[in-house]
């Protein structure tokens, strides 16, 4: 801003600088004020703190997430809330066939989308959800990505329903390997 404002330039120029000088300085400080706000949110908000012990979920992500997700009783079950996101498969049936196509991308964009940015994060940390992704990797990165999803929304759900940790979740599901 310093720099801008020191140049040298035509009368005309200088104006129209200064003008956008100005917008960018209102801007900044609108900026300010929604990080702040936000930051109240969160500071405010259990389930928002909760959610942001999902590998890949900060701040901004657990807030969308629970602004489209909204009150979690009014969904059934995971599957549903998966469902909600656009983030299962769609059936096409005929004459006792059944075939299962791309994902149905129906409901809420914004949740299915703050779900798969949380997805790629995930999967670069260890833990459960990259061995997911791995697991699905050679179907390709894309459905991998989509299948993270999908497993954090079933996450989300229990997290939110059980007023669980991410890490106090994934330690109470027993392992495979564990039952015998």
């Amino acid at each position: 801003m310093r720099f801008l404002s020191s140049l040298e330039l035509a009368e005309e120029r200088r104006f129209a600088l200064s003008g956008m000088l100005r917008v960018l300085d209102a801007l900044s400080r609108e900026i300010k004020l929604v990080d702040e706000a936000l930051k109240g949110m969160y500071r405010e908000s259990e389930e928002a703190r909760l959610l942001s012990t999902l590998p890949g979920v900060g701040m901004i992500l657990s807030l969308t997430i629970l602004s489209e997700i909204g009150d979690v009783g009014r969904f059934h079950s995971a599957k549903h809330l998966s469902s909600y996101a656009g983030l299962v498969p769609s059936t096409h049936q005929s004459g006792g066939h059944q075939r299962h196509g791309r994902i149905t991308k129906q409901e809420s964009r914004l949740l299915r989308w703050a779900l798969q940015e949380a997805a790629i994060h995930a999967a670069g940390k260890p833990g459960p959800l990259r061995d997911h992704y791995l697991k699905v990797k050679k179907k390709g990165p894309k459905v991998a990505r989509v299948a993270v999803a999908r497993k954090m929304a079933t996450y989300i759900y229990h997290m939110l329903k059980e007023k669980k940790t991410y890490r106090e979740l994934v330690l109470s599901i027993p392992r495979p390997s564990d039952l015998g």
